[in-house]
């Protein structure tokens, strides 16, 4: 089961809101709210996930402050609005994002962030962690690349999209992702997420993971 309508949505970021573990301790989200029309009155809705409902409830959390990366010379010439990537498209394969396939790498997995979704203290929970990166991209009329699954109004699954249990959908060549455009110097910034309990290396067709795959946890937190 691969991920349903894929593409990446371009727009501008309006708003958002965090769900903390009070209001929801299963399968909070933080809703990123944006607009592909300037002159509509309509909002559009990220739902960004924070939690996972596996075991280990943690997520992996990468930051790119200077994001360079060739996929950012494609991303600007797209319009406002979402693009389908199909699967095996070879004129929207340069869009795809993979974790572990896309050439240059977009990250390195063993240089992400193992964080909770919402404990007390500052800097120490994905909450924490990406409502100040959300607020600059709203502050500086950022355009915002939204990698996941398009649901009609909005767009979820922003996060890595491979190596969950075959319950799961999953997908090579599905990932999600959050990329912004920073108008006033031109620089790009990234935002990855996955679970703690996804693993790697994953098949090449399915994206499921393979009988010798380790979560990211241990491959992170071996370092």
């Amino acid at each position: 089961m691969t991920i349903s309508h894929y593409g990446v949505w371009v727009a501008t970021p309006t708003s958002f809101t965090a769900e903390t573990e009070k209001q929801d301790s299963r399968s909070p989200h933080i809703t990123l709210k944006f607009k592909d029309d300037p002159n509509a009155r309509r909002e559009l809705r990220a739902a960004i996930n924070v939690k996972s409902t596996d075991r280990d409830t943690r997520l992996v959390y990468w930051l790119v402050r200077n994001f360079e990366h060739p996929l950012t010379s494609t991303l600007a010439n797209l319009d406002l609005g979402f693009q389908l990537i199909q699967p095996g498209d070879p004129e929207a394969g340069d869009l795809a994002l993979d974790y572990i396939r896309t050439q240059p790498q977009l990250m390195a997995i063993q240089d992400g962030r193992i964080l909770p979704h919402d404990i007390p203290g500052p800097s120490n929970d994905i909450l924490d962690e990406m409502g100040p990166v959300l607020q600059s991209a709203i502050d500086n009329g950022a355009t915002v690349y939204l990698f996941g699954s398009s649901f009609g109004s909005g767009i979820h699954d922003i996060h890595m999209n491979q190596g969950s249990l075959p319950r799961f959908a999953n997908g090579a060549s599905q990932d999600g992702g959050i990329l912004f455009n920073f108008p006033n110097d031109g620089h790009w910034e990234a935002v990855f997420l996955a679970f703690a309990s996804q693993r790697v290396p994953t098949d090449d067709e399915t994206g499921r993971f393979l009988s010798d795959s380790r979560s990211l946890a241990q491959i992170i937190e071996q370092e």
